[in-house]
């Protein structure tokens, strides 16, 4: 754990959480850009074929809306629908209605029409029919001229026309399906050269089943335009969308509704399969198209296992969103799949239809999953380039830092000759150097505390540079212990001077740690005497009490040390409690912590009073140490430098 809160594992953690951000958001910005480019490719391709689809259907209304509304205004046929001749409006409408398709059929798509048997090609005729109606002789040779059309040149079975009568309740007059009651046979039987079903559509149902509750009349006031899926020859399997002209039919005089003409041609399939043909083999996978209508959808590219689950999202999209035009991305036998439709008749009453278009994801996911794995490479490269930089660059960093962070624990244990080395004129280099300096004037500092700890008590030292340098004149009650060596003058005469230095030295040691030990401020060493004081610069409230075991202690010691030292000494000991003045006294370059005052003499005068191994204290001191103490009053005397007689007490033991 402790790695992790390093500089390097800080600098590590810091920057490969960029780098990852980093290589996400490329491979993020990358798929985008990616996928934007997929979908701008087929949305520019579905736009293509909605754009052809569109202007060919332009160009079909415009060729044929205004013609089959002539036609519905035929009175040959509204008397023959009126007459529920419709053997009669057969004959018409298929006259009129094939030459017709045969003109939008060649015009849609040159070469849709093939001779007839023995025919050679060249000799292919197109009638040009108009519809513009006329007398009986006209329609008869109109009758003919299609005869002779149909000889010369026909339309192959997927072209031919769907052409049906509706009666004013939705029901198909003409039998979509063989054996569905309610419809009636309205093209005329088939020429000896026809196939018994070249003519013949089929559709599910016999009526209209998207009107429901509605009238026919009511939703159809004018042309319309609508799609309608059929089946045509024997096999099921083959299925169209037809764009069909619905025009309503009208008695002229009393407006009545008769029904209405169904004329539907086929939506041509070339263009989707040139698209299909083309993006086949290419990398971006095929383009299927079809048209969806009717709940189902109709394709000659899209198989046919597809078909019902992408007509089951289009249904889903229109019945959830009601949106005309979308893209999504579907699942299809565990592959995805993107489908693009729109609807091809908004707003209209008649069912909707829309063009489709359906590709396959699976190179655009493979080629994603290879882009992923190149970016991961160079996600984890990366990463491993930028360990490496962060492992020199922070072993340029931390390397000075952990070089100052140990010279600082040095410097905590007191090692103030520590020094670090500066590498460099950059920002470490002038820490590194500050650094130095700092340790150079804490070890100069500390020089200091050790003079003035050596000349000055310690814990008037700390009171000086607490108090920055200066301890004012106080009144303190303070016990004052006085302690010399007795016959030191005659002992020492004739010694040499280092010797008397060593022997005062020992001495003054082994009492000072006595002092220290019981509280003890030690004030001077006055020649073979030391001064100690209780109760100043700070009271313990307990200051006679320690004084007389500093005193005890001192006699102990000093016996000890006669047992294993070269010299023997004895030393008496004095002591007075009471008020003095307390501070530091002296000059401006030179001051001592003291007290002064007259208890200060007394101490002084008792110690010289008493013998070896005597401890002589005042009664101030006794009354405040007698409960811990043995003592014995002296007689009273008369000292020097004293008015008053003194009574001293006599230490007798501790208590």
């Amino acid at each position: 754990m402790k790695w992790f809160h390093s500089f390097r594992a800080k600098l590590i953690l810091t920057v490969f959480p960029v780098v990852a951000g980093i290589t996400i958001a490329t491979l993020v910005l990358a798929e985008w850009k990616f996928m934007e480019s997929y979908r701008k490719l087929f949305e520019e391709q579905f736009d293509s074929q909605i754009g052809n689809y569109s202007s060919a259907k332009k160009k079909r209304s415009e060729a044929l809306s205004k013609v089959l509304d002539k036609i519905a205004k035929q009175p040959e046929l509204l008397t023959a629908i009126g007459k529920k001749d419709f053997g009669e409006t057969g004959r018409m409408l298929r006259s009129q209605l094939e030459t017709l398709t045969n003109d939008r059929i060649l015009s849609d798509l040159p070469g849709a029409l093939r001779p007839a048997v023995g025919m050679p090609p060249h000799q292919l005729q197109v009638p040009a029919g108009r519809m513009n109606g006329g007398d009986k002789e006209k329609s008869k040779d109109k009758d003919r001229d299609g005869e002779k059309d149909s000889q010369g040149a026909r339309l192959p079975l997927s072209q031919m026309p769907y052409i049906a009568l509706i009666d004013p309740e939705g029901n198909f007059l003409v039998s979509p399906k063989k054996n569905v009651s309610g419809g009636r046979d309205l093209l005329p039987p088939q020429r000896a050269k026809e196939s018994a079903t070249s003519a013949e559509f089929r559709r599910k149902s016999g009526k209209m089943q998207w009107l429901g509750g509605r009238k026919l009349e009511d939703i159809l006031k004018e042309q319309e335009v609508g799609y309608l899926r059929v089946e045509y020859g024997d096999d099921s399997r083959n299925e169209q969308v037809r764009e069909v002209f619905i025009t309503p039919l009208r008695e002229p005089q009393s407006g009545q509704f008769l029904g209405a003409i169904l004329f539907g041609l086929p939506l041509q399939v070339l263009a989707e399969k040139v698209l299909y043909e083309q993006t086949k083999h290419s990398d971006l996978g095929e383009i299927m198209s079809g048209v969806w209508v009717e709940e189902g959808l109709v394709s000659t590219t899209i198989p046919k296992e597809e078909r019902e689950i992408v007509a089951a999202h289009i249904a889903d999209s229109i019945r959830h969103t009601h949106k005309t035009q979308r893209g999504m991305a579907v699942l299809i036998h565990g592959v995805r799949h993107q489908i693009y439709y729109r609807v091809l008749n908004p707003g209209s009453p008649f069912p909707l239809a829309a063009q489709v278009n359906l590709y396959p994801l699976e190179a655009m996911d493979h080629e994603l999953a290879e882009l992923r794995r190149d970016v991961g490479v160079l996600g984890v490269v990366s990463l491993l380039i930028a360990l490496v930089a962060v492992l020199y660059i922070s072993r340029g960093l931390s390397g000075p830092i952990s070089e100052i962070v140990s010279g600082t624990h040095q410097i905590e244990h007191g090692n103030f000759d520590v020094r670090v080395p500066v590498r460099g004129d950059n920002e470490l280099g002038k820490l590194a150097a500050s650094f130095n300096e700092m340790a150079a004037g804490l070890a100069l500092q500390e020089k200091y505390r050790s003079v003035l700890n050596a000349v000055a008590d310690r814990s008037v030292a700390e009171q000086l540079i607490t108090q920055s340098g200066t301890l004012g004149g106080e009144l303190r009650h303070v016990t004052m212990l006085f302690c010399d060596i007795r016959g030191f003058t005659a002992l020492t005469e004739n010694m040499p001077p280092a010797d008397v230095i060593d022997l005062l030295n020992e001495h003054m040691t082994a009492l000072t740690d006595v002092a220290y030990e019981h509280g003890g401020i030690v004030d001077k060493f006055v020649g073979d005497l030391i001064m100690v004081l209780f109760g100043a610069p700070q009271s313990t409230g307990e200051d006679a009490v320690r004084a007389v075991q500093c005193s005890l202690s001192m006699l102990r010691v000093r016996r000890e040390l006669n047992e294993v030292t070269r010299h023997s000494l004895e030393v008496g000991i004095g002591l007075a409690t009471g008020s003095v003045v307390a501070g530091c006294m002296g000059s401006d370059q030179r001051l001592s912590y003291t007290v002064l005052g007259h208890r200060v003499n007394l101490a002084s005068r008792l110690c010289g009073i008493a013998q070896a191994g005597e401890i002589i204290m005042d009664d101030e001191t006794y009354a405040d140490a007698k409960s811990f103490i043995h003592a014995e009053p002296m007689p009273p005397m008369q000292l020097k430098g004293i008015s008053e007689a003194v009574h001293p007490w006599r230490v007798v033991s501790g208590g």
